[in-house]
């Protein structure tokens, strides 16, 4: 079996960043700010978008992000009738379940009802706060230092980016039953 440095040529090769982490393994958040600062937030925060469902206004897929921050089933285009038409026989909470799949209500946005993935495939759960997610309600999301040109006041400390309170991915820190 051949290395992985095997496959790249020596223009392929990339950087691989280790942003200082705390005695928790999240990320410390810097005190540098300005426009080098937030062109590396921007790559952490698509790399979040692409590999944790992350969105915001600007980032990921705007389809879901929603703008009260709740990511609840009741706020969701794939409920219908207290069922999931994407997890396969699921009674959803419509006011603190959610999962990986969540997508904004969209009147246009017409579905199927495939009921092919699990629960635990979809990443689904029930919050304790009895009101969804979202980075506001999430332990790994603290006051950034300052916010990023666009408006964002908390940091990730699982993504080192800040995000808007009304953001959310599939990392969201919130308790669960």
């Amino acid at each position: 079996m051949k290395a992985f440095k095997e496959y790249l040529t020596e223009e392929q090769e990339r950087k691989i960043i280790n942003p200082k982490k705390d005695e928790d393994g999240l990320f410390v958040q810097p005190k540098e700010d300005g426009k080098a600062r937030e062109a590396e937030e921007e790559h952490n925060r698509e790399r979040f978008a692409h590999h944790f469902n992350y969105a915001d206004p600007y980032s990921g897929n705007v389809k879901t992000f929603d703008s009260k921050g709740d990511y609840n089933c009741g706020r969701c285009n794939q409920a219908q009738n207290g069922a999931c038409l994407l997890i396969a026989k699921l009674k959803v909470d419509h006011d603190a379940g959610s999962c990986g799949d969540w997508e904004g209500l969209d009147p246009n946005d017409s579905e199927m009802n495939l009921g092919w993935k699990t629960a635990e495939t979809a990443g689904y759960g029930v919050a304790v706060n009895g009101k969804g997610f979202g980075c506001f309600r999430c332990p790994f999301a603290s006051k950034a230092f300052n916010s990023d040109s666009k408006g964002r006041d908390l940091y990730c400390k699982k993504g080192d980016f800040r995000v808007f309170g009304n953001a959310c991915c599939v990392l969201n820190g919130a308790e669960t039953k």
